[in-house]
Parts: C-alpha cells; sequence; structure tokens
C-alpha cells in the first residue's frame, strides 16, 4: 500500500505511531521508502512535549492507523 504524506501510521513491530512526513522509490528492493515522523506508542491530543523522532522504513514494515 502507498501511503501519502500527512497518513498516520503504526510501525507493524513496535506498535509505534508517526505520520508520514515524505516517500521515494527504493528501485533496488521494488518498494516505497518512507520518512516517519515517530510519537511513542499514541498520537499526542495537543502539542507534543518532545518533539517526534524521524526514522526511515519500508512500506512493508507499515500499516495505516484508522482514527
Amino acid at each position: 500500500m502507498i501511503f501519502k504524506p500527512g497518513t498516520k501510521v503504526k510501525l507493524i513491530s513496535t506498535g509505534e505511531v508517526g505520520v508520514i512526513i515524505h516517500s521515494w522509490t527504493n528501485q533496488e528492493l521494488d518498494a516505497t521508502d518512507y520518512h516517519i515522523a515517530f510519537y511513542g506508542s499514541e498520537f499526542p491530543k495537543a502539542e507534543p512535549k518532545e518533539p517526534p523522532y524521524v526514522l526511515s522504513y519500508l512500506e512493508t514494515s507499515l500499516e495505516k492507523v484508522n482514527e
């Protein structure tokens, strides 16, 4: 599944949640890579106390969060 920037996602392996901020095609793996701004175990209800941390993952590691 291809996610657009702004899509809320969950990292399948840890349950951490975040927002897609950038995507690009990884031609070597024939897949889409993403930069995700992660917030931890849940999305903040207001302005977060800490800035999100940004990590890169393949599309197969992520699932869309329905909120």
